[in-house]
């Protein structure tokens, strides 16, 4: 690895650490406040250095599926932030050519999961973990994009669909993060099986996601 790459990296491991940090003070603090908003300014920042970072890094190595899961990531955190900026959309508000132009970007970016996990089945000694996590990373980003992309063309019925969104994609985002990191320390320290790793924080994340959407629904419905 060149000492340009290198330096790439130690920039990505760093900002992917201040992502956890900043992302884990926003999520535990009082929504709408002071410490909330500036945790979750230095997550987006963060998490936009890991984006470039990471697609740096994986091209240089030719790792796909670093590459693409940066993506993922990312497009998480940008349609959350950028749904902020958008509570409107119930009333006639329209989305940004950009906002279309990155739900678009990352359901191909998606699709080529899927395409990867096609790839991995058709082999003659075929890896199923590796199918697996493809298709499931590869439908669930190809379906963050329809969801996030859906009130752009199809106006929401409630005013409370900017706190849904927000919650859902910034936690979407700490996921697959949570999952890069924890991915990593497996391969260098082999702490667990490598498929587990990819795959036990959304298992855990996305119920919790869930819950936490439905419970807010629910609140601005009772409002």
């Amino acid at each position: 690895m060149n000492l340009i790459v290198q330096n790439i990296l130690y920039v990505h491991i760093c900002a992917g650490v201040i992502a956890l940090l900043s992302g884990a003070v926003a999520i535990s603090t009082t929504k709408g406040k002071g410490t909330h908003q500036k945790a979750g300014k230095i997550y987006a920042f963060a998490m936009l250095v890991v984006f470039v970072t990471g697609i740096g890094v994986a091209s240089y190595q030719f790792n796909r599926f670093l590459f693409l899961i940066a993506f993922l990531s990312y497009y998480s955190v940008f349609a959350g932030v950028r749904i902020l900026k958008l509570k409107k959309l119930h009333k006639g508000q329209k989305a940004e050519w950009y906002d279309w132009l990155a739900g678009v970007i990352n359901f191909i970016a998606n699709f080529s999961f899927v395409v990867m996990a096609v790839y991995y089945a058709l082999k003659p000694d075929p890896n199923v973990g590796g199918v697996l996590l493809s298709a499931g990373f590869g439908l669930g980003g190809m379906y963050l994009s329809y969801v996030n992309l859906k009130p752009f063309f199809h106006k929401p019925k409630n005013a409370s669909h900017w706190y849904t969104y927000h919650l859902g994609n910034m936690m979407g985002g700490y996921i697959a993060t949570f999952t890069a990191f924890l991915s990593t320390m497996v391969t260098r320290f082999e702490l667990m099986n490598s498929y587990l790793a990819f795959a036990l924080p959304s298992l855990i994340g996305i119920p919790l996601i869930i819950y936490w959407t439905n419970k807010a629904e629910l609140k601005f419905r009772i409002k």
